[in-house]
């Protein structure tokens, strides 16, 4: 706190022996007297009342000062609040600045915030995801993918997107899960997310797996949501969509077992797909490498040998 509190008064400092290129604004000194005694409110107050002077509102400098203000109030008063306008307005003041600073005095500075402003996004998309909110998160982190292209357009956010989409797809599928027949908007929404992660992460396991999944539940669902006294015509169909569903389910696990091969949940579901296929000899033999696991588990001293 004291090394941020130093860090504050320098860059006031600076910014107060600079004010001599508008004739020291009386509103913008005493922004900057207030902001230094940690009185928020009336240096916002004083430093709204600043750029709507013609010549200050003009300066990159007076726009930096604005921002970091109520980047200050955001910190001290709407924290919590996962919408705050002043998080929003202190980045529009920082781009703006950077905007009127044709002599990139002050770019370096307003791009430091500016990802400080970001990493804030990304916490609190990161926080807040569940399945009663997730509607904010995602807009949070869109406008942290947005704030770190702009500061560095080459940043690789691969990871970044990746986490996030898998954590989604996981949100989407509990929606689904809960009422799948009223819901199939949000299957296809957690399809799409895996999908994002599977054009850049092809070997990606929890994607692949995620989604092989995603089908297969749909196909064990079909039958057993079937009616009792349900005719044949109907039968037919729906085993022929289950079908379809185990065929678009099979590449993503055998892709799993490839990248994995002990990963025990994809041997399963192999073995069940491969039964569902009609495949009878290739679902025994996935079986039978699962009793073998089982069996290893049972007799440890074994598997050492």
């Amino acid at each position: 706190m004291i090394k941020r509190l130093i860090h504050i008064c320098f860059a006031f400092a600076f910014v107060l022996t600079c004010a001599g290129a508008y004739g020291q604004n009386a509103d913008f000194v005493a922004a900057y007297t207030f902001i230094q005694q940690k009185q928020v409110d009336s240096a916002k107050v004083h430093i709204d009342r600043a750029i709507k002077d013609p010549v200050t509102a003009k300066d990159p400098q007076v726009w930096y000062v604005r921002g970091f203000i109520y980047k200050f109030y955001y910190k001290t008063k709407e924290s919590d609040n996962r919408s705050s306008p002043a998080r929003v307005e202190a980045l529009k003041c920082f781009r703006k600045s950077i905007v009127l600073d044709t002599a990139h005095k002050f770019t370096s500075d307003n791009h430091d915030n500016m990802k400080s402003i970001a990493t804030r996004y990304y916490n609190d998309a990161a926080q807040a995801l569940d399945t009663s909110n997730y509607k904010v998160p995602i807009l949070n982190f869109g406008t942290y993918r947005e704030i770190m292209k702009e500061v560095d357009p080459s940043i690789d956010l691969t990871q970044k997107e990746t986490e996030f989409s898998m954590a989604l797809a996981n949100i989407y599928t509990n929606l689904y899960n809960k009422s799948p027949k009223t819901r199939d908007n949000f299957l296809e929404l957690a399809k799409d997310c895996y999908n994002k992660v599977l054009a850049v992460q092809p070997n990606n396991v929890s994607a692949n797996y995620n989604m092989g999944i995603l089908y297969y539940n749909q196909a064990v669902r079909l039958i057993k949501g079937a009616d009792y006294d349900i005719d044949l015509t109907s039968i037919d169909g729906i085993q022929d969509d289950q079908v379809k569903l185990f065929k678009q389910s099979l590449p993503l696990m055998k892709k799993v077992h490839e990248l994995d091969p002990q990963k025990e949940e994809a041997i399963q579901a192999l073995s069940g797909i491969y039964f569902g296929l009609n495949d009878f000899e290739t679902s025994k033999h996935f079986q039978e490498m699962i009793d073998a696991k089982k069996k290893q588990n049972q007799n440890p001293e074994k598997k050492e040998k």
